[in-house]
């Protein structure tokens, strides 16, 4: 008898990936295979980072176009970043399947009619929870927007749920499974369910899960198709004993080629990047690869000026991880200063991982990749630009959690010139960016917790943002 497949779509949350994080991330697709007999063939091409609308520019959509065929299965998970407020990946939680632009229209005219054309039964999936870090929930962990930047809010979950209604579908309600698992588990253990960058739990990553996340989620997906009794699947699962894959002891290995970051302050100047403005260049934390120049520009810029670029969504400013490329100067611990500089943003691409700006941190990392769980610092700098007006105008990372300044008051465009400032006060930081107002609240901390002796202080650039830095001027006092 010739095998069946099932192709699994979907964003991170069921994607393979290829980490060095002390717990890698693993998402349910590829833990599918351990609850199936060998009479079904998963072929998992879901992606991280995609929508239901950004999946459809990947080869992988022309793949499952192309092998969909009768009598096969399609198990679809999106819904992590439908709800990203960007044009190339949103997508609106409200409306039905017949309405322009929504979640379930895209989910229909990109996925289900061609499933069905093709005779393979599709399988729905609401999206995961986000993990709670303190158990009470937060309506973006339970994929409810608001509106933000233009883009309209809504209920994601629901949003599927309804489309199963409407088209007679099943659906395999993880939301709510995973909403009712972690409330059963406690915030305190759930956290083990979930990929850490670094071996400290700090470091903890609440979207994506780790290996045995993801083969809880598997169990879970598997066990309610059986009881949906989907004909052609359900008899091929072996029994989904979710008690057994609850076995932390069992399930849950870390990377055992982990290597933790050690710090030093003895600093050696970068061999790709030319000194400028008394400032050194470097590209550090979590870039991917090896900085190239490819896809990183740090250079001098007239007198007293710099250019930074990152280009192919290089780097980020991440919930757990960032990846930055930065011209620094070191000072000493306790050094009263002013660092001003006047930026030119020449470009950027909206994604709410981008940032520019000035910053001031407790460690620095010379032309060094790695997704560990960094120092802390304070930016002067916005964040979330998908968000318009609404956008942060500053922001600080502490102890491992990133945290917002103020709000912006207008939207900041390509072609903008915006005044930043940096200074130290007596017990932390106060943050400028532009006309916005200065912001010292929630930054009243010394950056000391891995280098006690020096703070690093300069112009940074994450992700894809170019941007030119003139008129810089660093006052010691």
């Amino acid at each position: 008898m010739a095998k069946s497949t099932l192709w699994v779509i979907g964003d991170s949350t069921l994607s393979s990936f290829e980490d060095k994080y002390y717990y890698p991330r693993y998402g349910y697709g590829t833990k599918l295979s351990e609850y199936l007999d060998n009479e079904i063939e998963v072929v998992n091409i879901a992606l991280s980072g995609r929508s239901s609308k950004s999946y459809t520019t990947e080869p992988q959509y022309k793949q499952l176009l192309e092998g969909m065929k009768k009598g096969e299965f399609l198990l679809i998970g999106f819904g992590h970043n439908d709800e990203k407020t960007e044009q190339e990946r949103f997508t609106a939680a409200d409306g039905d399947y017949k309405t322009e632009g929504s979640f379930a229209a895209s989910l229909y005219d990109n996925y289900i009619k061609p499933a069905d054309n093709a005779g393979c039964q599709v399988i729905l999936c609401t999206p995961i929870v986000r993990r709670s870090a303190n158990g009470i929930w937060k309506n973006q962990e339970l994929h409810i927007t608001d509106l933000a930047g233009g883009f309209p809010g809504g209920n994601y979950p629901e949003a599927v749920r309804r489309l199963g209604k409407d088209l007679g579908l099943p659906v395999v309600d993880m939301t709510e499974i995973t909403r009712k698992l972690y409330e059963k588990l406690g915030h305190e253990q759930t956290l083990y369910l979930h990929a850490w960058p670094s071996n400290k739990e700090i470091s903890v990553d609440n979207t994506h899960t780790n290996i045995w996340g993801a083969r809880v989620n598997a169990c879970n997906v598997l066990k309610e198709v059986k009881r949906l009794g989907v004909a052609g699947l359900a008899e091929h699962i072996a029994d989904a004993d979710i008690e057994d894959a609850l076995n932390r002891d069992k399930y849950l290995v870390s990377n055992p080629d982990y290597v933790p970051v050690v710090y030093t302050s003895d600093l050696k100047k970068s061999a790709m990047w030319e000194d400028a403005a008394g400032f050194s260049g470097t590209v550090f934390g979590d870039v991917l690869e090896a900085p190239s120049k490819e896809n990183f520009t740090l250079e001098p810029c007239g007198e007293n000026g710099v250019h930074i670029a990152v280009r192919n969504s290089f780097g980020k400013i991440a919930g757990v991880s960032d990846g930055i490329a930065m011209y620094y100067k070191k000072l000493p611990v306790g050094t009263d200063f002013v660092l001003r500089a006047k930026a030119t943003i020449n470009d950027y691409f909206s994604n709410d991982q981008v940032s520019f700006g000035l910053m001031v941190r407790d460690d620095m990392y010379i032309d060094n990749v790695t997704a560990d769980i960094l120092g802390d610092y304070v930016a002067a700098a916005p964040l979330m630009l998908t968000h318009g007006a609404e956008c942060w105008n500053c922001f600080a990372r502490k102890s491992g959690e990133l945290t917002q300044g103020g709000t912006c008051t207008r939207k900041y465009s390509p072609g903008d010139v915006v005044q930043l400032q940096i200074e130290s006060t007596s017990d932390g930081y106060a943050c400028t960016f532009g006309d916005e107002r200065t912001i010292t609240g929630g930054f009243d901390f010394r950056l000391t917790a891995v280098d006690p002796e020096n703070v690093y202080v300069g112009m940074f650039v994450a992700r894809n943002a170019d941007i030119t830095f003139e008129n810089i001027e660093l006052i010691t006092k």
